[in-house]
């Protein structure tokens, strides 16, 4: 027997997702699909694999706030001018001078 197959449309409302969204992720290939006469279709057991990609589990602990940890990253030492790479600095601000014309085309 064949099985049902979802139109991007149909999946997209049985996920609660939008088309736009299902359809990058196949286009991606992150999400299982079959692709019929170039338009995404989707079965049963390819919703079921989509909802178990993108299914969260509770860490062990039952913290919520534990389970991520912020990573820090080390800045970078500024490199000295000797090292033959030019440091960078922040273009300095343009102030807009008053030329001496005078209508419109002055502001």
């Amino acid at each position: 027997m064949t099985p049902t197959l979802y139109t991007a449309a149909e999946a997209a409302e049985i996920l609660r997702v939008k088309q736009s969204w299902l359809e990058r992720q196949a286009a991606a290939r992150k999400i299982p699909f079959t692709l019929l006469g170039g338009a995404y279709r989707f079965t049963a057991d390819h919703l079921a694999a989509i909802v178990q990609m993108h299914e969260e589990v509770p860490s062990p602990s039952g913290s919520a706030r534990g389970s991520r940890m912020r990573i820090q990253r080390s800045r970078k030492p500024a490199q000295s001018a000797g090292s033959g790479a030019a440091l960078l600095r922040p273009r300095p601000r343009s102030h807009r001078h008053n030329s001496g014309i005078t209508g419109p085309s002055a502001v």
